[in-house]
């Protein structure tokens, strides 16, 4: 009797863990931040609509990376097997000149997407302009909250917050911005829901190459 209630519980548990394992396989093979050139988004608010595009694959130190132009504005990304990385670039301007006091790629999210999984980047840099040093500091922390699925994407579709802090110092004065961001990711399609300061985003259409 006791060996046949063990072997009842191991086969439980082997049928557990093979439908884990076949769940993150399943995860795995799923594409939750689709960057190619040519794909777009159309994403819309109670008051604004906003495009995003993947332009041609580029290089920043030694990085292959996208632009993604959102709304107008670059960001450029870089996509591996742990994470999606933002370049990140802080400038200082005096006397009508720029001047770079930061730039690197940053951990922006990390993969795979895994509910209750969180993680933290920063990069901090200065530069001494005209006897003066310049301090910059990026920071970001992000946290999956969990998943739900949604029968019209087909598949989980993972919610992220965003936590991103850039302080700048100079000897007479401290700049700290704080921004929380939302976004809901879906297999496959990518970002389908996002909320920030400017408001509440929701794709209307895409086209994937």
């Amino acid at each position: 009797m006791r060996f046949k209630s063990a072997s009842v519980l191991w086969v439980v548990t082997f049928l557990l863990l093979l439908s884990c394992e076949n769940y993150i396989i399943e995860r795995a093979a799923s594409d939750y931040f689709p960057l190619a050139d040519g794909n777009w988004w159309r994403y819309t608010s109670d008051d604004d609509t906003l495009i995003v595009e993947v332009e041609p694959r580029d290089t920043l130190l030694h990085v292959q990376c996208f632009p993604v132009i959102f709304g107008g504005s670059a960001k450029y990304l870089a996509k591996n097997a742990e994470s999606i990385a933002e370049y990140i670039e802080i400038l200082y301007n005096f006397s009508g000149n720029d001047y770079i006091i930061l730039k690197d790629f940053i951990m922006r999210i990390e993969i795979p997407l895994v509910a209750g999984n969180t993680w933290e980047d920063s990069l901090i840099d200065s530069l001494n302009v005209f006897g003066a040093w310049i301090k910059a500091q990026y920071y970001i922390r992000g946290r999956v909250t969990g998943f739900t699925y949604v029968e019209d994407y087909e598949g989980d579709v993972y919610t992220i917050e965003l936590e991103i802090i850039e302080t700048f110092m100079s000897p007479d004065t401290t700049i700290i911005d704080t921004n929380y961001v939302t976004e809901d990711y879906a297999p496959n399609i990518g970002l389908v829901r996002f909320h920030n300061e400017k408001g509440r985003y929701n794709l209307i259409e895409y086209e994937l190459q």
